[in-house]
């Protein structure tokens, strides 16, 4: 069965980042965004206007659960608006393109070293007190540590950060050890929610602050076509400006 699912945010780039994500991702088999529009809502206990742009993604009954899922990671407001609609008829042809192209790629979680687990270094809305860590992560982790990755620089992008290789610089994150028995389950959602959105994930050392050991680390770089936005010249996704 064919689902329609509907989502807004405020800018035209964060609205075709969403709707790319989703449909290399197989989540979607299109997008179509269209806006501005007007939202008047309640938040807060205040009614606010503001200017938004709505995307509309066409999915499987199947697939819903995961663009659901990666929605709400890629998407950079609290409570956005994901919601799905059943198509009750649909010509076979079109019904049949949605389900080839929704067809789900090779499991990650198949991906995922059997002898090689590294700990996940993170920098922006996966670290602990970012809005995407509680999300995902609880439950999941065992240890958490302060550390630094040299050699690279912090851009901001539509919902979310991109670290890119660079001879100077430095990124602060945190290191982000798996709970016993999680690795396997943790490595494959983090891949999920990052690779379809502009990331590509490397092995590299970061600086434990701790006591200054080089640990090698899982980091998420951001892929040559990632939507990098200004620089955050402090390395830090919670002192940006």
């Amino acid at each position: 069965m064919i689902v329609t699912v509907r989502t807004t945010t405020d800018t035209r780039a964060k609205a075709d980042a969403l709707a790319r994500g989703a449909v290399e991702a197989r989540l979607a088999a299109c997008a179509q965004i269209s806006g501005p529009v007007t939202s008047v809502y309640h938040w807060r206990g205040a009614i606010e206007t503001t200017e938004e742009w709505q995307v509309v993604l066409k999915t499987t009954e199947a697939r819903y659960p995961a663009l659901e899922a990666h929605l709400v990671a890629a998407h950079d407001y609290e409570t956005p608006e994901i919601v799905a609609t059943r198509v009750t008829r649909a010509s076979e042809d079109y019904a049949r393109w949605v389900e080839r192209e929704t067809s789900a790629p090779l499991s990650v979680e198949a991906l995922a070293p059997a002898d090689d687990e590294r700990p996940f270094f993170v920098y922006g809305t996966l670290r602990p007190g970012a809005y995407n860590h509680d999300r995902f992560l609880a439950g999941r982790i065992g240890t958490e540590a302060d550390a630094v990755l040299h050699g690279a620089v912090l851009h901001d992008g539509p919902g979310y950060p991109y670290v890119v290789p660079a001879d100077d610089g430095q990124v602060v994150g945190t290191l982000l050890t798996p709970a016993p028995g999680t690795y396997g389950e943790l490595f494959g959602l983090l891949d999920r929610l990052e690779l379809p959105v502009g990331y590509e994930r490397v092995a590299m050392d970061v600086v434990r602050v701790r006591d200054a050991a080089r640990v090698s680390a899982w980091v998420f770089l951001a892929a040559p076509d990632a939507p990098l936005g200004p620089l955050i010249e402090s390395g830090d996704w919670f002192n940006r400006p």
